[in-house]
């Protein structure tokens, strides 16, 4: 009974470091921490376009959730709009559209700040969610791997973007 007991347990340990590494290489560490593979997405941008992050593989990113009624978020809109001009960074700026009073706020904001820059809208919150977004604005900035290098709750001067930037291959 005693070798039974045994083989059963010494089994249910070879399945369960099995079932462990293949759960652990199917997950790629994809997570929304410093040194996680950034989940992908797709989005529809504002002119109808779908954007997905990972269109961008190969090439640094920075994700930054927003919304119109959110003045920090509006502050820092200009210098977002100034990183993008003045780098290669791929500037994904995700409106949490659930939270807006309509579509056409969206829009207006963006003629008004003359943006350039790629605005997906998360109208679903589902790459919110995904995320793990509760503050706003919130940035994450992704090398050209994937890999998330730096996130942060608040807003950032240019100064803050340029430094990540820098960071990132």
């Amino acid at each position: 009974m005693k070798k039974w007991i045994i083989c059963i347990f010494l089994l249910g340990m070879v399945v369960w470091v099995i079932v462990d590494g293949i759960v652990t290489e199917r997950d790629d560490n994809v997570g929304v921490e410093i040194g996680d593979m950034a989940p992908d997405f797709a989005l529809e941008t504002v002119d109808g376009r779908t954007v997905r992050l990972s269109d961008f593989h190969g090439e640094p990113v920075m994700l930054n959730f927003w919304a119109t009624w959110c003045p920090p978020c509006v502050s820092e809109m200009p210098d977002i709009e100034r990183l993008q001009q003045d780098t290669n960074l791929n500037v994904l700026a995700i409106n949490l559209t659930e939270t807006e009073s309509n579509l056409e706020d969206v829009s207006r904001f963006i003629e008004e700040h003359h943006l350039t820059m790629t605005i997906p809208l998360d109208k679903e919150n589902k790459v919110a969610d995904q995320y793990k977004i509760l503050p706003i604005p919130t940035t994450y900035m992704i090398d050209s791997q994937g890999i998330i290098q730096f996130f942060v709750f608040g807003p950032l001067t240019y100064e803050q973007m340029m430094m990540e930037y820098s960071k990132l291959d």
